[in-house]
């Protein structure tokens, strides 16, 4: 009896860990390609569905209800483009775009900037967590400290399991997650007295804009191809219109929606968090923690997984990737991430949040230019694997002085533009076009260089058809 339950036992964790995603940085396989352009959208719309999403109402409030809708549609039509051309690449080709990103910026660079944008997921992990750990302490009447680990502890088990199970868990809790915010919704309007949120500052577009690319779909952009690599084939897929647009609705429609709900949630309350406001009503309180706990495991469980592949790409770099590796690093992170959340990192929310778009831009837009123009036998997979043997393999100087020219134009733009030029325009944008027109200036003339040189190379080869005398 004793070894039936052992043989049982043993058996459970063998079905158990087979589950565990351990694929890594490498190329996904054909067989786990085949998420569709639906799962996608439900993905990152669930993803974007965070308990903080309805911050962005109370920060861009003062600008007035219709000022902020109209911002949230111009940044999806600015970053609709760039957002797209990512989740195509993971179709293409199967990797995350940290790993594509050595042919752009050289190994040993794309080793630090993995590193750097580990940290940066890990401090959106703590984010949400820390937020996430207050709204549910206070929902529940009790201290933050045990909800910490709670959220974290849960999002580290789910991570764990991979995209798959991600997947099935988005799918499968979208309609609770919107009865939930709906019933949130409907309380709201049935115990307050509602009124059109009014403009009390003046319209600051370029301003406006770079805090929704920071907040959302500027700072998503480049972890789409993690995702989307688990989806079909882009050879194989018709209608791929939809798989380009899929990431970037699926991103902004919640923020739109609950961007909303929290600028009526402040002009009701005070308190830009809808979730809060039922806490001491019978019943309302139950729904507000399940629809909290909900949208705190979705946002974090796609902070958590791109940190994770992220930091391994950074040790794929120096060593031979090993299969324990992805769930080790999900443990390791998720801790940290926690910890960040205890030491208060969400005072520190809205300059994150912007440091990060600011930063994001550049890099991405680069890597952009190079997918479509520079990059030789992109879908070659063995190129991005292979070991650095010149200088030229390990640093990509072009690439990387484009990158932080367009990232000092976007950190420090404030310190040597007007301000009603910056306040116009988002400085994120300016930066990450900076960045991108420089690249692709410094690629048109390379390859000008290149083809002169061909052919004077050619000229020289033909023979002189007059005898000389």
């Amino acid at each position: 009896m004793h070894k039936e339950g052992d043989v049982a036992a043993s058996s459970w964790w063998r079905r158990v860990s087979d589950e565990v995603e351990t694929v890594g940085v490498a190329p996904v396989p054909d067989d786990q390609r085949n998420a569709t352009a639906g799962k996608l959208f439900i993905t990152w719309a669930m993803t974007a569905a965070s308990a903080m999403t309805p911050l962005i109402g109370a920060i861009l409030y003062p600008y007035g209800l219709w000022y902020t809708i109209g911002a949230m549609v111009v940044s999806w039509l600015i970053f609709l483009v760039p957002c797209g051309l990512f989740s195509e690449m993971g179709r293409e080709l199967p990797l995350t775009a940290l790993v594509v990103a050595r042919r752009t910026y050289g190994r040993s660079a794309t080793f630090l900037l993995s590193t750097l944008f580990s940290f940066v997921n890990m401090a959106f992990f703590g984010l949400n967590a820390a937020g996430g750990a207050h709204i549910l302490a206070a929902l529940t009447h009790t201290g933050a400290a045990p909800w910490y680990w709670i959220i974290g502890g849960s999002n580290v088990v789910l991570v764990l399991f991979g995209f798959k199970w991600l997947e099935y868990f988005y799918r499968y809790t979208a309609l609770l997650f919107l009865i939930c915010y709906g019933a949130l919704t409907v309380y709201l309007a049935t115990h307050y007295s509602l009124h059109v949120p009014a403009q009390t500052t003046p319209m600051q577009w370029g301003t406006a804009i770079s805090v929704i690319g920071g907040f959302c779909i500027l700072s998503w952009t480049y972890k789409t191809s993690t995702v989307s690599r688990f989806c079909r084939p882009a050879d194989r897929t018709p209608q791929r219109r939809w798989y380009f647009l899929a990431p970037s609705l699926g991103i902004m429609v919640p923020n739109l929606a609950m961007g909303i709900m929290g600028a009526y949630s402040k002009e009701a309350t005070g308190d830009w968090n809808i979730a809060v406001a039922g806490a001491h009503i019978p019943g309302w309180g139950a729904v507000a923690a399940l629809g909290v706990a909900l949208a705190i495991m979705h946002i974090n469980a796609m902070n958590l997984y791109p940190a994770t592949v992220d930091i391994l790409v950074s040790l794929n770099t120096i060593r031979t990737p090993r299969s324990w590796e992805q769930p080790i690093a999900t443990i390791v992170l998720g801790v940290l991430g926690v910890l960040l959340a205890q030491a208060g990192i969400l005072s520190h929310a809205e300059t994150f949040v912007t440091d990060a778009g600011e930063l994001l831009g550049p890099f991405t837009f680069v890597m952009i230019v190079d997918w479509l123009w520079g990059l030789r036998d992109k879908h070659d997979i063995d190129s991005y694997f292979r070991p650095a043997h010149t200088t030229a393999d390990r640093w990509r100087p072009a690439a990387l002085t484009c990158f932080l020219a367009g990232f000092i134009v976007s950190f420090w733009g404030t310190h040597f533009l007007p301000a009603a030029f910056y306040h116009a325009v988002p400085l994120s944008l300016v930066g990450s076009l900076t960045a991108a027109l420089s690249y692709a200036t410094v690629l048109f003339v390379r390859r000008r260089r290149s083809s002169d040189a061909s052919r004077a190379a050619v000229i020289e080869t033909i023979p002189d058809p007059l005898p000389k005398t």
